[in-house]
């Protein structure tokens, strides 16, 4: 059991014998066997369908009931479908119930796989400056905290304002920002037509990626990561 210590001071329990896939051995058992493929049980406790054309075709030598794959083909029946599939489920579901998870931050600071899930629509960037993404735990403490760059107190006519992403031009200053209203416990969208950042987009972009640009690496299973978050909230998927 490993241990995460957040930006500012938290500490979490996390297994990553759970979360993460191990990709240093490429030997597997066979448990199964069908016409046409072996059930391969891997390092992960993970049982998959490989062909055994894929095996005769490498020239894997089978021993007692062990075969050692290689790292590509390892990855290509393995790692990569299965990690695919899980990411693709977790961007689905953070995408349909995000407001839920912002209003329940608590739980989600909770537990290291929650505040370590990198959904797709966290990032923010600019034109000439590029972009970086960040995780929604990373987030969501940065709000508990009410870090400068993303807590706004009063912006363009609303109070009690967190800023999300935002995406904009450092030269014109014009933005397209998301914030997540406390007192309408919903996201809203603010452009620079309504009105411009405090000090200009460059200067809220790169206090906005110091508050949240913690740098911790993913999870290797986020949609099974979600769906116990969800669980934990009620929301049957």
């Amino acid at each position: 059991m490993k241990t995460l210590t957040t930006r500012y001071g938290k500490k979490l329990p996390f297994d990553a014998q759970r979360w993460s896939l191990k990709t240093s051995s490429y030997t597997c058992q066979i448990v199964g066997e069908r016409e046409d493929d072996y059930l391969l049980l891997d390092a992960n406790a993970l049982v998959t369908w490989v062909p055994k054309a894929t095996i005769r075709d490498n020239a894997y030598e089978i021993v007692g009931d062990e075969v050692t794959l290689s790292a590509g083909v390892y990855a290509k029946w393995i790692t990569s479908p299965r990690l695919a599939q899980s990411q693709r489920r977790f961007q689905e579901l953070y995408s349909a119930h995000r407001e839920l998870l912002f209003a329940n931050r608590q739980l989600v600071l909770s537990r290291a796989e929650y505040f370590l899930l990198y959904p797709d629509l966290l990032q923010s960037g600019g034109a000439y400056i590029g972009g970086f993404r960040y995780s929604l735990g990373a987030l969501l403490e940065a709000m508990e905290e009410k870090a400068p760059g993303v807590y706004f107190e009063e912006f363009a006519g609303y109070r009690e304002l967190y800023l999300v992403s935002l995406s904009g031009s450092p030269l014109s200053g014009i933005h397209h920002s998301l914030f997540w209203s406390e007192e309408q416990q919903q996201f809203i969208q603010i452009n620079s037509s309504q009105s411009r950042l405090p000090g200009g987009f460059m200067a809220a972009f790169r206090a906005f990626k110091e508050a949240v640009n913690q740098g911790s690496g993913g999870l290797s299973f986020p949609g099974e990561a979600i769906e116990q978050l969800l669980g934990e909230l009620g929301v049957e998927v």
